[in-house]
């Protein structure tokens, strides 16, 4: 039998022979598809917990040597409604927040432009924001908003986003608006050490004394203007992310500024903020005022600036209380992956299944050779 067996393996690894079996396999992809099946039953069967570490150590090297496939499988991903819609209902989840919008509601939702800023991301659809972020996904509560202003606005509300907008477009003289200082919460400043640890870990240049430290964070927010007096300490911010901490890249800059913005340029950032000011703003003039991104010292508020002392709705970021610890996130993912496993077997234990979803694997081959040629 060994001896049959040999010369059986020999003549299969004759290339003619590899030839007429890859025929075979194309011309009956609807019997390849139901045999993988069969064996992928008997190793969940044999010992699933060997069997899926197999399979995730086969897919952790694939995807080691596909990198250029990898990054065609997250555009996908990333513009794939259906695929984005279930990310936002398995995060509602892990957050414990109602997610009570069905994917029609979300397509309706995505599709219009951003709420903040009129534009519609190059996909052709944009993420969803809450603009109450103490309420879950809820129709009404939910607005169409690009990447950009997702993450400028983060945990806090849309009005209070909108007047940090205004404020700080109006102390960097772009615009003849009103400021609101209480819009921008007190905060201590992160520790010298801290910033100096965070740049070791990114490699970046860190070249600030403790001295040049202190001195900095003195100054008045270079995007808008608060101070550091005995309830609030500024931190620093690099004006430019791809260099380091650098005295000359380094200016004051207040926690919720510092949030807002994030690794964007500065001349990026305010012609964002110029087109959310426009957008909720339409009828006030928008005032051109010279300036130039570099002259960063606080200048003279233009004429006719309204002061506001309170800003009503939430003012800091909102923390979620309700958000799951760790502990339950991790205990709900061994639960779904329980689950999972249970349906796994489940699903390739059941004939009737496995001969629907092999001739649906063959029917979908068939159609993209069918398309590809």
């Amino acid at each position: 039998k060994e001896h049959r067996n040999a010369i059986a393996r020999k003549n299969d690894a004759k290339p003619e022979r590899k030839e007429v079996k890859k025929e075979w396999n194309e011309n009956n992809y609807e019997k390849v598809a139901l045999k993988t099946m069969n064996y992928r039953q008997r190793k969940l069967e044999e010992n699933q917990e060997a069997y899926l570490a197999h399979n995730a150590e086969t897919a952790k090297k694939w995807r080691e040597n596909n990198a250029e496939k990898m990054i065609e499988a997250n555009e996908y991903k990333k513009n794939n409604k259906e695929l984005q819609y279930n990310i936002y209902k398995r995060n509602a989840g892990c957050k414990n927040l109602d997610f009570l919008i069905t994917f029609d509601e979300y397509c309706d939702i995505v599709t219009k432009e951003c709420f903040y800023c009129a534009l519609v991301q190059e996909r052709g659809f944009n993420g969803i924001d809450r603009k109450d972020q103490t309420k879950g996904y809820i129709f009404d509560n939910c607005v169409s908003c690009c990447k950009m202003c997702n993450y400028m606005k983060g945990s806090t509300s849309d009005e209070v986003f909108i007047k940090r907008v205004e404020h700080i477009l109006t102390f960097q003289r772009k615009i003849s608006g009103n400021l609101y200082p209480e819009c921008f919460a007190h905060h201590k400043s992160v520790l010298y050490c801290q910033y100096r640890n965070r740049a070791i870990k990114k490699q970046l240049d860190f070249v600030l004394t403790p001295e040049d430290y202190n001195v900095i964070i003195k100054n008045d927010c270079f995007m808008c203007g608060k101070k550091t007096d005995q309830h609030h300490q500024n931190g620093i911010d690099r004006m430019d992310n791809t260099k380091g901490y650098i005295l000359e890249n380094i200016n004051a800059c207040c926690c919720e500024c510092n949030l807002i913005k994030k690794d964007y340029a500065y001349d990026d950032l305010i012609n964002k903020m110029m087109l959310i000011y426009e957008k909720h703003n339409k009828k006030q003039e928008i005032t051109d005022v010279e300036n130039k991104s570099n002259e960063l010292a606080k200048p003279e508020i233009l004429e006719n600036t309204m002061i506001f002392d309170s800003c009503e709705n939430n003012r800091h970021m909102m923390a979620n209380k309700n958000k799951k610890t760790k502990e339950e996130i991790k205990e709900a993912n061994r639960l779904y992956k329980q689950k999972q496993r249970e349906k796994m077997k489940e699903k390739y234990g059941n004939n009737e299944y496995k001969k629907i979803r092999a001739k649906e694997i063959a029917d979908s081959r068939a159609k993209k050779k069918e398309n590809s040629v």
